[in-house]
């Protein structure tokens, strides 16, 4: 095999290893046709549909070492986003170590090596946008020198200013600490989906006087939806209190952060152009849970460059942090490129996790959201076949069956499964 020469965009070349050739070289096990496919993409826009236990994380370190390893992309070019600082850490890890291997096994020399010798930016969502807020902040007026507040310093924030509120909140028949979550809920739910508290009382306002210029009685749902309406109205002084606040103390929380980027983002088109020549590939994980400023930033910077995000619909959270169903079937129209071209989907559909009798109750589960047309295809078992479970299981029911069980606390779930352990030990 030949030794990869000095980075540079191959767009009018063959990449120099295949992902089976890399697998080798690092000792690693095949990667599937599906795998492969993904790895080796073209270096342009890609959405990646991963089932559980479909081996995502592993594909996604192999495809950044097999950008890396054909030169499209030095390895401080790319930037891979997930939620939580575990997952970042073990991406990052993978990658750290697949590179590292690699020059070993190439033995490569001190000038190509110089190659390989970069680190990706691998972070989760809120930090990167931390990073954009520092760095482009100013451009739309944001201090970049404000403090972050621990979720401790944000609570007793509210909640001196609903114990000292003197407003009128005896109809909310809600202690004064709910009243303080409530306020930074709505908080929250606000700037997640980029909208002020004017904007909230305006709509509010439409939708009291539509609902009262209609002839007729007023359904049930209807009328849930108005209290709502009316409680949320209730707590906007106290939410603009609270940003007052936080203004005057030069602080920020991480919701704000989110909600600067995506203004820094959105209304600075030179800030896109200077992320997308810092990084030329990125990387989303968990694509299904993002917010709408999430989905505004990323899109704003991003839009039609080479992005790889990688989602199931089947692990979405709609409603955490203000993440937005279908978020994952409209990438391949935010993120297409300028020309119109069409977005390419691909599957990872083997599950090496999960037994094949998991799997089918799982198939079964997500039926209605594949004849609601979403993009979940059926998982398959991966791997050598697993022996079929005993005749009779730990809680002496017949075989081949999945027992689940909807508990309140933590403590009532770990209970629930020691009496299986201890069951099936007799």
């Amino acid at each position: 095999m030949r030794r990869p020469s000095a980075t540079r965009p191959r767009a009018d070349a063959g990449p120099r290893y295949t992902p089976v050739e890399l697998a080798r070289l690092l000792r690693l096990p095949p990667p599937t046709p599906e795998q492969s496919e993904i790895i080796a993409a073209p270096v342009e826009p890609l959405l990646v549909v991963a089932g559980a236990g479909s081996g995502k994380t592993e594909t996604m370190a192999a495809r950044v070492v097999w950008l890396v390893a054909n030169g499209y992309v030095r390895p401080e070019q790319i930037l891979g986003l997930t939620f939580t600082r575990k997952a970042a850490g073990e991406l990052a890890h993978r990658i750290r170590v697949r590179l590292g291997q690699l020059v070993r096994q190439l033995g490569l020399s001190s000038r190509d090596h110089e190659q390989f010798a970069g680190e990706p930016t691998i972070a989760t969502y809120h930090s990167y946008a931390a990073r954009v807020v520092a760095e482009h902040g100013p451009r739309a007026g944001f201090e970049p020198t404000a403090r972050l507040l621990t979720d401790a310093a944000r609570w007793q924030i509210a909640d001196f200013l609903v114990r000292n509120y003197d407003g009128d909140l005896s109809d909310l028949e809600r202690s004064p600490a709910t009243v303080t979550d409530d306020v930074l809920a709505l908080a929250s739910e606000l700037a997640e989906h980029l909208v002020t508290p004017d904007e909230v009382a305006a709509w509010t306002g439409r939708f009291f006087a539509e609902v009262q210029s209609r002839p007729g009685r007023v359904y049930a749902d209807v009328r849930r939806a108005l209290a709502v309406a009316q409680h949320r109205l209730r707590l906007l002084p106290l939410v603009r209190a609270f940003d007052l606040r936080k203004r005057d103390f030069e602080a920020l929380d991480f919701d704000d952060q989110m909600f600067r980027a995506a203004v820094v983002a959105r209304d600075h088109p030179e800030v896109g152009e200077i992320e997308r020549e810092r990084f030329r590939v990125v990387l989303l994980d968990e694509y299904q849970d993002p917010s709408k400023a999430q989905v505004v930033l990323l899109r704003s910077l991003f839009a039609g460059h080479p992005v790889t995000a990688v989602g199931d619909p089947c692990q979405s959270i709609y409603g955490w942090r203000g993440a937005s169903a279908g978020t994952l079937e409209r990438f391949p129209e935010e993120f297409a490129g300028p020309d119109g071209r069409q977005v390419r989907v691909l599957t990872l559909t083997r599950s090496w996790r999960n037994r094949p009798e998991v799997l089918r109750v799982a198939n079964a589960l997500s039926r209605p959201l594949r004849e609601a047309g979403a993009r979940v295809a059926e998982l398959r078992p991966g791997g050598q076949a697993a022996p079929p479970i005993s005749a009779r299981t730990p809680r002496g029911r017949p075989g081949q069956t999945v027992h689940c069980a909807l508990l309140e606390t933590y403590h009532d779930e770990a209970e629930w499964i020691a009496d299986g352990l201890r069951a099936a030990s007799g």
